[in-house]
């Protein structure tokens, strides 16, 4: 179905599918099933999206410039075999307003069904300020949209409250924060970070090369955590960490505010962090990634540009590289200790404030200050 009249309003809808799986959700032939809107302009949505049973994948879409969707209903999308996908092209734009409540948890098993957000690269997924993600924080309901799966799209979080995630039973009579925003399937996706200074506590995962943007703080918090039996559902792991999950990722820190990195680390081979303007925080061991992936290791090089800056706060970092170019500036607090395999460069124009112990080889004309 594709609404191409923006006075027209937007059906409750009711969608049936087959059941999809992780190998099958990227296909073309998505753009002939399920229901496109193509307007040129902005509509609202307040009535709500439903699945006529548990296999059900819904399939939205929104194409277009200057097309935006302002989603204020209800969608739900939580079944055993749901795989539900917001495929957004040639600038196309949804909103998910204060008003939507998006449902991806599992009753009683709190488990969480992904939103598998896609396109050509042109298109936002936008969760509004008043966006509540996790209804199960504050109300012990199975509500709430755990995850965000970026596949060739970009989305924007203006409050800790949007963020992607669910509050689950630990089996110990505690909880813990679940969920995932997921960067996959083509490179550049971008996480623009908006308005209000935000906190992440559950995993950031980078398949492929992206982008985070700040123009307001992030930081990141997530912990593993192995949860005992709940419900028959058997001992469940979420990473929480900050991770790369393939070679030779790169991840791209754009925005004047900073990227606190208070959680768990984890990168394999190749992994780069490259620092184009703002603070980049290092408040934990880059290298202990084999907690929560058995390829990733010390195998981090952070390079930060003329406008970006570094501070170093773990007590102990291992890394691969350090890499200061231009007039980058960067900071090592006291009792910290840096080990790089792979050596310190610095560039004439840049500045290394060393309080603590490096070891690992010094390259570069730049200024180093003890």
């Amino acid at each position: 179905l594709v609404v191409a009249d923006d006075t027209a309003r937007l059906p409750d809808l009711i969608q049936a599918s087959a059941r999809l799986n992780s190998n099958t959700v990227y296909q073309d032939g998505f753009m002939d099933v399920g229901l496109h809107v193509r307007t040129g302009r902005t509509t609202d949505w307040t009535s709500a999206i439903r699945a006529a049973h548990g296999n059900t994948s819904h399939v939205i879409g929104v194409h277009g410039d200057g097309t935006v969707v302002r989603f204020r209903g209800h969608w739900q999308g939580d079944g055993n075999g749901a795989f539900p996908h917001l495929l957004l092209t040639e600038g196309g734009r949804m909103v998910f307003e204060a008003e939507a409540r998006v449902d991806l948890v599992q009753a009683r098993s709190y488990f969480t069904r992904q939103l598998w957000v896609w396109g050509d690269g042109t298109g936002t997924l936008e969760l509004a300020e008043g966006f509540v993600a996790d209804r199960t924080r504050s109300d012990p309901v199975d509500d709430a949209l755990g995850t965000v799966r970026l596949g060739g799209a970009t989305l924007i979080t203006h409050h800790t409250r949007n963020m992607p995630q669910n509050t689950r039973s630990d089996g110990r009579g505690g909880i813990y924060p679940n969920g995932h925003v997921v960067f996959e399937r083509v490179p550049g996706n971008t996480w623009r970070v908006l308005t209000n200074h935000q906190t992440y506590a559950a995993q950031v995962d980078f398949r492929t090369s992206g982008v985070i943007d700040t123009q307001a703080h992030l930081t990141h918090t997530g912990q593993r955590r192995i949860a005992l039996p709940v419900n028959d559902t058997g001992h469940f792991t979420s990473s929480g960490a900050f991770r790369t999950l393939a070679n030779d990722v790169v991840i791209t820190k754009r925005g004047p505010a900073m990227l606190s990195l208070e959680g768990e680390q984890a990168y394999r081979p190749g992994a780069v962090i490259e620092v184009e303007e703002g603070l980049l925080r290092v408040c934990t061991d880059p290298g202990m990634g084999a907690r929560t992936d058995a390829q990733a290791g010390p195998y981090l090089t952070i390079r930060v540009r003329s406008r970006g800056r570094l501070h170093l706060t773990a007590p102990v970092l291992r890394l691969a590289r350090i890499e200061l170019h231009d007039e980058a500036e960067a900071w090592l607090d006291r009792d910290c200790v840096l080990d790089l395999s792979g050596g310190l460069f610095v560039a004439e124009g840049a500045t290394f404030h060393q309080a603590g112990e490096v070891r690992g080889t010094r390259e570069g004309t730049g200024q180093v200050i003890e």
